[in-house]
């Protein structure tokens, strides 16, 4: 395959598709499409189980229509013999929910459209950009390029663990000095405390169902919908420092009041989240090699994202999925992916 085509064209049940844009996008890496480009598609995305969120999001790449045959559906949908193993009701039926949204204008105002099937709607990925809000302002708040988090973080990180250091190991006559293995295992703590807090939060509170309530339905995109309907937009897979900032400083306080040095404590528990916000932007727009542990989370997060919606809520690590039993066994590949 050709980096400097400026096309790539799969088809599928007699339409073509352009994914060029989506060939490091795509979970299974570049190489696994590289042999079909100008060639059809529909027996391979059989063959390795493509959830119906797949084939709607293939619908983002149409480009033209050549040598349609079977016979058409009411919405337009080509049924022939290639999707009689698929639910093509359900397809159609995404694609019908899809059309009662005008992505031209902010979503967050046309969610009661579609508020009966929100959850069916958000887990059914698309390859397009999002609009929040009709202001600039608030829609610019909504972005968050993945450099900003360390910038943010790393400093707070450095004054927490100087400061404690100097309080309570290289400190003199102070009232209660710890060795530097006890420094080392009260930051420890806190990255454990972080993992369960990143599950606990993905599974519980990101992963909550809304319902039909309005305003919870948007509450939810808000948090973290938006980010399964849109997987792939870089400047909305990381946290916001400012809403950040204020989460940490809430869910600090039952440490502060529970736990022996609490700043030591906050401080590993920042470098648990930042290691965790890094790899969720990494492990969506990174090219990790083969056999290391960074290519495992990423599919392992892919399979969050486009199969089990209700497992793999582990980011940075699977501990919290063994423990309550929401882990997924990725299939094993006989060759690499490449992104």
């Amino acid at each position: 395959m050709a980096s400097t085509s400026l096309s790539f064209p799969v088809s599928y049940t007699g339409n073509v598709y352009d994914i060029k844009s989506f060939l490091r996008d795509h979970p299974g890496g570049v190489g696994t499409l590289e042999k079909y480009k100008g060639k059809s598609i529909s027996k391979v995305m059989r063959a390795y189980g493509h959830s119906n969120s797949a084939y709607h999001m293939l619908g983002d790449f149409k480009v033209s229509d050549a040598n349609l045959t079977g016979a058409v559906s009411d919405r337009g949908r080509i049924i022939t013999k290639d999707e009689e193993e698929l639910d093509d009701k359900e397809i159609a039926f995404l694609e019908e929910l899809e059309s009662r949204l005008d992505w031209s204008k902010p979503l967050l105002s046309q969610l009661h459209k579609i508020a009966p099937h929100y959850q069916k709607w958000v887990n059914s990925a698309v390859y397009r950009k999002c609009r929040l809000f009709e202001s600039p302002l608030l829609e610019g708040l909504t972005f968050t390029p993945w450099y900003l988090v360390p910038m943010f973080w790393i400093p707070v990180i450095i004054y927490l663990m100087v400061t404690e250091w100097f309080s309570h190991v290289y400190c003199g006559d102070c009232k209660s000095p710890i060795t530097e293995v006890e420094f080392v295992f009260h930051m420890a703590i806190g990255v454990l405390v972080w993992t369960f807090l990143e599950y606990s939060l993905h599974r519980w509170v990101f992963h909550y169902d809304p319902g039909s309530s309005i305003t919870l339905i948007q509450m939810h995109f808000l948090i973290h919908g938006m980010h399964h309907k849109v997987p792939f937009d870089g400047l909305r897979q990381v946290f916001p420092p400012i809403p950040a900032l204020v989460i940490a400083s809430v869910l600090f306080l039952p440490i502060w009041c529970t736990m022996s040095y609490p700043w030591i404590k906050m401080a590993g528990g920042l470098i648990g989240y930042l290691v965790y916000d890094m790899i969720h932007y990494y492990v969506h727009h990174g090219s990790p090699s083969d056999g290391t542990y960074l290519y495992a989370m990423k599919r392992y997060h892919s399979n969050h994202h486009f199969v089990n919606h209700d497992k793999a809520f582990g980011i940075s690590n699977k501990l919290w999925d063994h423990v309550f039993k929401t882990l997924v066994h990725v299939k094993k590949l006989g060759f690499g992916l490449k992104w």
